[in-house]
């Protein structure tokens, strides 16, 4: 604590003694990894001095930017990196007698107004800028006045010191008005829009999986960077300007940490001992414990000329789960109920950053990077802490990252910046069943034997070159660049290779009577996608101070996307036989923000978002077009049952297809010839008021609506006929002969998204801070589907305006709230917080009742009424976390020891769930399900709102 009181005073004191400054803090460009200074430098008398000398120097690693000022005396430096910076100006027999300090980092920008003295004059100085760097990571900046884009910024402390599962800063994601996590725990919702859908940057550079859509690795479940490198991030929620491509909704934008002529780093140990973790939503015990250590360093290698960071971590985790059937409303054979246990998910992530800055000469500096990421996971689960199936439906995970990163940074003159970046990414990952029984599913009661979903094995690669301008003419600036990406990728997934058997309940199950089998057999050595996505995108933004108060940003974006083209397609009437390419993607973007006051600024931004398709929508189309595999089902072909041993107690895969079928193609995927990637048309706008030093506010309200999203629909189908129920049902004969489902790929699904939002801000203190959002919303869509092998939900192809409903993303209400209280002692109290209204849910019979051959769009009736899509409502969500830390001063200036104990989900909330497709299963009258409307789901210890657990952690801190 008295370590902290003499950086205080000396920091008061710097202020007090200062010159002649007064620096207002303007945010521009607010997706760019750079940032800039702009400012005006005047006499004592307050005339602006031309052609006076700005000098801008970064003090971690040395460099000097040097500006002369226009004739009305304004100046601005464009493409700094992230780090503190002083800034000193002189003009004839004018100077500054001290330095004014600063933090850029995250595309800030500073505004300073420099008022110039007769040497040895008294000078004062009033500094609105960010705070310097405190143990080599970044505190809060102040307000954002000139940009459009609504942020929220997460510094450096904030990452440290927030309570952390795993240590996976992702997980404040979730910290923003409007965002959630996405039902199946891969990504963040935000702005109502698929998890694929939202771009992720790390130092400027897409963080995007090419293949599966979104952020890459997501599905890991462990740590990708390790944390102690994470330098900040910031979530922009709208108003995402032309520089960035690849989104629908907003942007995620992390910087890592460099170098400096100032050695920095620290250790940890983190322990979760099991004994702390309590029952899971069910009641049931878990054996869940953690280990985590690893350790963060930087430095210099040569003063003022080479510098590195490098970061380590690895954990070692138990992720308990239970096997345990759905309620039954009679007594379950003991063989079955034996085989409810728990299941205990071994991981163990290990991650690895290195980092090279280089300052070659006074206008190039080079950058080098590399990211090793290795995941191991034995009994792999879906993150939730029940699983209706056995232990032999689990899998083992595993795979391996890696991320390569080059980038020269040129000052071209004093009004010129140029960046460019090449990266090589590639991910590996492979899922394998432990079992290749059968899978046997039991509706309204749980799966056994194998996992149908089979092997799943890919390689995403992308390879990236980026090149940006930046030109600045007083305090306006032009930025225009252009990006390639090659993305080459391999997939091989094939459903139901281990066959799967469908019964009605529980009892036809213990009497033989399968429902459905199903089964999909290779008819080629490797049925797999090898091809290669191009996409390239070229903007142009402009930023222009119309006046002193008010800021324009206007841009635009073209980007275009080459698809691959399959070998082979069934070259049917319905389906084109060919991938088509999308080229045409234009993105204009506005935004304005204005002051009307220095407490009040005004932001309006609307604009087009394209985000690309994932590859793996093209996967299917290639493997699963009616030549590469047999896709037998039962429903077509009923001898298959008695064939594949159904009616017997043993069910079994068959070796081959047998001869005399009707139908060997029960399912085939093709692709529409007008396909295109998703598009979203974005409107917000907000009013910040600061109402004292001590609290601030945001309201506003975001409209996005977006088009051409993803989903399948069966078009082999015969126009229906209604039954009493609602529940359409088709006839038998189908428009192509032998051919079963015929589902098509199409950009036909649409979503809209309306939200009002609060934030408020209150920094209590320079490292005190309460940040809280409120955000009420709503969310429709006609699809929800989010990944190819999504269930097919259309009730009827014929009547696609029925489908209109609830978003299975709508959460009406969002709260969450984070602070860091710094308390006596050297103690700190750190809550985090997050409640939202629940999800809806669709009631669904289970099997087909409509002759579609679709088990998962037929809608129960509930209380004598045909249910809707979506049209009920999941249990709400919250969560409290807790960190308390304990630091102690150590020998020797700026090091010192924390303690930290973090207890997650303190209050023990349940947080009840349905499963990731947000089902329900009813039955019918003939065959009711007892656990019908029963949330029968709930989040596992390594996921937000899981089981109460404690851990203890222990680092070590020099700078």
């Amino acid at each position: 604590m008295q370590f902290h009181q003499r950086i205080s005073k000396a920091l008061l004191a710097l202020t007090l003694a200062t010159p002649v400054i007064t620096a207002l803090p303007r945010t521009a460009t607010a997706q760019a990894v750079t940032g800039s200074i702009e400012g005006r430098v005047s006499d004592p008398s307050g005339a602006v001095v031309p052609n006076a000398t700005v000098i801008i120097r970064n003090t971690d690693l040395g460099t000097v930017r040097t500006i002369t000022t226009s004739h009305d005396g304004a100046f601005r430096a464009s493409g700094l990196i992230s780090g503190a910076y002083t800034i000193d100006a002189k003009a004839d027999k004018l100077t500054l007698r001290r330095p004014v300090r600063i933090t850029i980092t995250l595309g800030s920008s500073t505004e300073v107004a420099l008022k110039l003295e007769i040497p040895r004059a008294r000078e004062s100085t009033t500094v609105r800028a960010r705070a310097a760097t405190v143990e080599g990571n970044t505190v809060a900046p102040p307000s954002n006045t000139a940009e459009a884009a609504v942020t929220t910024f997460f510094p450096g402390l904030t990452i440290t010191y927030l309570p952390n599962r795993d240590r996976d800063f992702t997980q404040f994601t979730n910290q923003t008005a409007g965002a959630a996590e996405d039902p199946e725990g891969t990504g963040i919702i935000m702005a109502g829009q698929r998890a694929n859908a939202i771009a992720t940057q790390v130092d400027g550079t897409s963080f995007n999986d090419a293949l599966l859509g979104g952020r890459r690795a997501a599905e890991d479940g462990g740590v990708y960077l390790p944390i102690g490198v994470v330098r900040e991030f910031q979530l922009v929620r709208s108003g995402v300007d032309s520089t960035v491509g690849f989104t629908n909704a907003g942007l995620i934008n992390v910087a890592t940490k460099s170098g400096a002529n100032r050695g920095r780093g620290d250790a940890f140990y983190t322990g979760r001992p099991s004994a702390l973790t309590s029952a899971d939503a069910f009641g049931n015990s878990l054996d869940s414990w953690l280990n985590a250590f690893g350790i963060a360093e930087s430095g210099s290698i040569r003063k003022n000329l080479l510098f590195y960071s490098v970061g380590f971590e690895q954990d070692f985790i138990h992720a308990p789960y239970y096997a345990a059937f759905a309620p039954q409303a009679t007594a379950v054979p003991s063989a079955l109920q034996n085989q409810q246990e728990q299941i205990v998910e071994s991981q163990s992530p290990t991650s690895g950053f290195g980092r090279l800055d280089w300052v070659l000469n006074p206008t190039n500096t080079f950058s080098a990077q590399i990211i090793l990421d290795r995941i191991r996971s034995a009994n792999a689960g879906d993150g939730l802490t029940r699983t209706l199936g056995t232990s032999t439906h689990a899998s083992n995970f595993g795979g391996q990252s890696s991320t390569s990163r080059l980038g020269l940074t040129t000052v071209l003159n004093a009004r010129a910046f140029n960046q460019a970046v090449f990266a090589y990414s590639n991910d590996h990952r492979q899922r394998t069943p432990l079992s290749t029984a059968p899978e046997l599913f039991i509706n309204g009661f749980g799966i056994l034997g194998g996992d149908s979903a089979g092997p799943h094995r890919y390689t995403s690669q992308q390879y990236q070159l980026l090149d940006d301008v930046m030109l600045t003419r007083g305090r306006n600036e032009l930025t225009f660049g252009a990006r390639f990406a090659a993305s080459p990728a391999y997939e091989s997934r094939e459903p139901n290779l281990n066959a799967r058997f469908d019964y009605t309940s529980l009892a036809d199950y213990l009497n033989n009577n399968p429902r459905r089998f199903e089964q999909t057999i290779l008819t080629t050595t490797d049925p797999s996608y090898q091809a290669t996505v191009n996409d390239l995108g070229l903007y142009a933004n402009l930023r222009i101070a119309l006046r002193p108060t008010l800021f324009l940003t206007a841009g635009i974006r073209w980007a275009a996307q080459w698809n691959p083209q399959p070998p082979s397609s069934l070259g049917t009437p319905l389906s084109a036989p060919f991938i088509p390419s999308d080229l045409k993607q234009w993105q204009p973007r506005l935004g304005v923000a204005w002051s009307p006051t220095p407490k009040t600024t005004l932001r309006v931004s609307t604009g087009l978002y394209s985000a690309p398709t994932p590859a793996t929508f093209f996967h299917r189309v290639f493997t699963d077009n009616g030549t590469h595999t047999y896709t037998l089902d039962s429903y077509f072909d009923p001898s298959l049952l008695a064939i594949a041993g159904g009616l017997t107690p043993f069910p079994h895969a068959l070796a081959s297809a047998p001869t005399g079928l009707s139908t060997y193609n029960a399912q085939v995927i093709g692709i529409a010839s007008n396909f295109r990637n998703p598009t979203s048309f974005q409107a917000a706008a907000s009013i910040e008021q600061q109402l004292n030093t001590k609290f601030e506010f945001t309201a506003g309200y975001l409209h996005n609506s977006t088009w051409h999203l993803e989903r399948q629909l069966d078009q082999n189908l015969n126009p229906p006929t209604a039954a009493i129920t609602g529940n359409p049902v088709f006839p038998s004969t189908r428009p192509i002969a032998g051919v079963g489902r015929f589902l098509v790929e199409q950009s036909a699904a649409h979503s809209t998204y309306d939200g009002g939002f609060l934030t408020i801000k209150a920094p209590i203190s320079a490292r005190s801070t309460i940040i809280a959002n409120y955000t009420i919303s709503r969310t429709q869509d006609d699809d929800s589907s989010s990944n190819p092998y999504s269930p097919v939900t259309t009730l009827n192809p014929f009547a696609l305006r029925q489908e209109k409903a609830n978003s299975l993303t709508d959460a009406r209400q969002i709260f969450n709230l984070n602070a860091i209280f710094n308390l006596p002692v050297g103690f700190k109290a750190n809550p985090l917080f997050v409640t939202r209204s629940g999800m809806p849910y669709t009631p669904i019979i289970g099997f087909d009742t409509q002759n579609d051959a679709n088990d998962l769009n037929d809608r129960a009736t509930v209380s004598g009424a045909f249910a809707a899509r979506n049209s009920m409502r999941q249990p709400a969500f919250s969560s409290l976390d807790f960190r308390l830390v304990k630091d102690f001063t150590l020998k020797g200036e700026g090091h010192h020891l924390d303690l930290f104990m973090d207890i997650f989900n303190i209050v023990g909330a349940k947080n009840l769930r349905f499963d990731s497709n947000g089902f329900s299963y009813y039955g019918n009258a003939a065959n009711p399900v007892f656990s019908a409307g029963q949330p029968l789901f709930a989040p596992g210890v390594a996921r937000l709102g899981g089981p109460r657990t404690i851990q203890f952690t222990a680092r070590l801190v020099g700078f």
